[in-house]
């Protein structure tokens, strides 16, 4: 296990460079490849709770088929977590690859986070998610925090 450990730190200390090929290209793996567009589409009931309003089908057919209506709930929430475990992982292998960097999300909170991803989205539907985080590690590079906060004991 050291051995292994050691070989993977002596990778990243001889290569500081991002890991790209030679035209600065990456493979992006699962959701990120989603377009903006679809991230918008998926994260509205998100940021929006409020103004969700559910549309209440009271025929006997609807009754029959009870079922269909949650499965659609279900897939919605369940596609809106694999974006948010995606965004989670994304952000903390930047923290944990980035040097002098202990948070890129600076003290924004998760709604924030999705907020901005969703503001570049509406600029840049065409845009894969992987892109529109890239950006967000862009324009929040001077503002991260670079060492974690000391604990305060309280008396």
């Amino acid at each position: 296990m050291k051995f292994l450990l050691t070989i993977l730190g002596l990778l990243f200390i001889s290569n500081t460079a991002i890991a790209v090929d030679k035209s600065g290209n990456y493979a992006v793996w699962g959701i990120g490849m989603k377009s903006c567009y679809t991230f918008n589409s998926i994260t509205i009931n998100y940021l929006n709770p409020d103004d969700t309003v559910e549309e209440k089908d009271d025929s006997w057919i609807s009754k029959l088929k009870f079922w269909e209506k949650e499965e659609e709930k279900n897939n919605e929430v369940e596609n809106f977590d694999k974006y948010r475990n995606y965004i989670k992982g994304y952000i903390t292998a930047y923290n944990t690859f980035t040097e002098d960097t202990y948070s890129i999300t600076g003290n924004m909170k998760e709604k924030e986070i999705i907020e901005w991803l969703n503001n570049y989205c509406e600029e840049n539907p065409m845009s894969s998610l992987d892109t529109a985080l890239t950006n967000f590690t862009f324009d929040r590079y001077d503002k991260r925090f670079k060492a974690s906060r000391p604990v305060r004991r309280g008396f």
